[in-house]
């Protein structure tokens, strides 16, 4: 591999063509009491000849000393400030009788306002007696927890040491090695021989509780989930090992990270989405869910062990290596694993509400941003965390659709998917490097590729240029759209309509329908409600948050309390915040919905106690 190939990446003030972090090793204490992390961050350094210096990223770091890790001799440093992202920390590298390779450590620690590091309260966990800490790195704040190049150009191998007091555990993105016992602290050691993107170096600490699901996959949550959401036939179905193999064998090839355990978040932080190797982090409503709703949520994180994890980005103005690829081979997933043929409209149908929900923006935002809404923006003059928000890559999604179909189909297109992944493991790649190795994969097929109109799908800002053909509805939704008919000219002076297609509804179609109902509430009783709760016996709490919008809407004053208490219990910006947006419009419960907030709104993530104060006190400026 050409460790040395220009990789500039405009959001990072690394140079990997001159010296470049092939591994790291994290030595750190957990300090919940200070909210930060403190200890040592081991670089393992390959650099041209005569090369004496490295430039690593930081944002917010404490830096203590740099030392030879060989000798113990101190290093000259400085730091170099910048506002946008962070800081250059530049390092003179040792003099070593190898000259193109050295190792240094930098003893630091972090700021407890670090923008990676979430430090929740006892209050704001599920089980409420101890606290928990999250990593999220985004795109470019990995520099804020530990000195890196921080562009997912240089990828690099890790391990890791973490002490943590004895009634925490920790995970981290990773095989765990070891545990190392004391009398009051406990060190986890780790190793990720892949290497990785400094964005996929996660860390979790938590009072975590372990199930075993089957020999690669392990969940790992509060205690208190595992009871309060118990549902038996998560533990018994096999659908995420069979989701596992069936990338594996028919569309990605091996799977290189050994593990591939679930970490189900406390409720106030449930929707962050984080993509790194060997552990996903998720809903901890994941297990009340049936086989469709695990398929549903988890596809999109499996296809990420691939693209994104294995085959990485080279800057994030080509993120829809990432993003486009994990959404075409997590709809082959859904497809697979939800009724094959019957769902496949469906499927095209939400990527295409998905683009336009991009275009749907006030125009003020959408003058602002314009430039942004192509595959391939150009970010070199803005913040990657929100730009990326704009870039519209269901329009990726729709290319490899394109072509998919141009080129043969599945039978030759898979295959195709398997080798790109095979050829490009472990490294980080451009468009550019695609298309080119499209075109070697394909030479048959050259003037299909040539009457493409690439630089219309990457450059252009307008409707896709290859619509795909959606008429009517799909198989799948069909039997939802019958039911919510079914209900709405229901008389609930008469029997409730009996109809075989409700017994049969997966939990995504009852999601589907609910959201149907939605749209015609005004037609919706507190009857006609009440009896759909009893046929459909919600356990699922996506179904349930759905079911008490439909209450709220209906004026349904016994449900109130349990509206409350849902949002503020599974407080999660998703689920609290339309909930508490649905009761303001229902403006003589404005009391009881404002006491209700006050007494609870410490369990409740810091941004979404925000945004629920903006919503109960909307002319009041924080």
């Amino acid at each position: 591999m050409d460790f040395f190939s220009s990789t500039r990446d405009p959001h990072s003030f690394a140079i990997p063509e001159l010296a470049r972090v092939i591994d790291t090793n994290l030595e750190l204490i957990v300090n919940f009491d200070r909210r930060i992390l403190e200890g040592t961050a081991t670089l393992t350094i390959t650099r041209r000849p005569l090369i004496n210096q490295i430039i690593l990223d930081s944002l917010g770091l404490k830096i203590i000393h740099v030392t030879n890790a060989f000798d113990g001799t101190r290093l000259h440093h400085h730091v170099q400030f910048n506002l946008a992202f962070g800081s250059s920390l530049c390092v003179n590298l040792p003099l070593t009788s190898d000259t193109t390779g050295c190792i240094i450590k930098i003893k630091y620690e972090t700021t407890p306002h670090s923008p990676a590091l979430y430090w929740l309260t006892p209050a704001q966990t599920a089980y409420g007696r101890h606290p928990f800490l999250l990593s999220k790195n985004k795109l470019i704040y990995a520099r804020t927890w530990f000195p890196c190049q921080d562009t997912p150009a240089v990828k690099f191998t890790y391990s890791a040491k973490i002490s943590v007091e004895k009634c925490y555990r920790v995970l981290m993105s990773a095989l765990s090695h070891r545990i190392e016992r004391g009398m009051e602290r406990d060190a986890y050691i780790f190793r990720q021989e892949q290497p990785v993107p400094s964005y996929a170096v996660v860390i979790a600490v938590g009072s975590l509780w372990i199930r075993k699901l089957n020999e690669r996959t392990s969940i790992f949550a509060e205690n208190y989930i595992f009871h309060s959401t118990y549902n038996d036939n998560f533990y018994t179905d096999t659908v995420i090992e069979e989701m596992l193999r069936y990338a594996e064998l028919y569309l990605c090839g091996p799977y290189h990270w050994g593990r591939y355990d679930i970490c189900l978040l406390p409720p106030s932080i449930a929707d962050f989405e984080i993509e790194c190797p060997c552990v996903t982090f998720i809903s901890p409503f994941l297990i009340s869910g049936d086989r469709s709703y695990v398929c549903n949520l988890l596809a999109r994180n499996i296809s990420q062990s691939w693209a994104g994890n294995l085959v990485t980005c080279e800057n994030y103005q080509h993120l829809w290596l990432n993003k486009s690829f994990s959404l075409f081979i997590s709809r082959k997933i859904k497809r697979h694993f939800l009724y094959h043929e019957r769902i496949d409209v469906y499927l095209q149908k939400e990527g295409l509400q998905n683009m336009n929900s991009l275009f749907q923006k006030p125009k003020n935002v959408w003058d602002t941003q314009k430039y942004l809404r192509c595959l391939l923006p150009n970010l070199e003059y803005s913040s990657p965390d929100t730009a990326t928000k704009y870039v519209p890559y269901e329009r990726g999604y729709f290319l490899l659709c394109h072509l998919e179909n141009i080129l043969g189909g599945p039978t030759l297109f898979e295959p195709f998917l398997q080798s790109y992944f095979s050829v490009f493991a472990c490294r980080s790649i451009n468009t550019a490097v695609f298309k080119t190795y499209l075109y070697q994969q394909f030479p048959d097929r050259v003037a299909l590729l040539d009457g493409v109109d690439w630089d219309s799908w990457f450059s252009n800002i307008s409707s896709i240029p290859i619509m795909p053909e959606l008429s009517g509805t799909s198989a799948w939704e069909e039997s939802c759209f019958k039911l919510v008919e079914s209900w709405m000219n229901w008389d609930s002076n008469n029997e409730i309509p009996e109809t075989t297609d409700e017994n049969n509804l997966c939990d995504v179609q009852k999601i589907i329908l609910l959201k149907y109902l939605y749209s015609f509430h005004k037609s919706l009783t507190i009857i006609k409600l009440n009896s759909l709760n009893n046929r459909f016996f919600i356990q699922n709490e996506e179904i349930k948050f759905l079911w008490i919008l439909l209450c709220i809407k209906v004026r349904w004053t016994d449900k109130l309390q349990l509206a409350l208490d849902f949002a503020t219990e599974n407080c999660s910006p998703n689920y609290a915040c339309p909930i508490f947006q649905h009761l303001y419009e229902w403006e003589e419960k404005h009391p009881i919905m404002i006491e209700e907030y006050n007494r609870k709104q410490e369990k409740m993530w810091y941004k979404t106690q925000k945004k629920i104060y903006k919503i109960i006190y909307p002319n009041i400026y924080l």
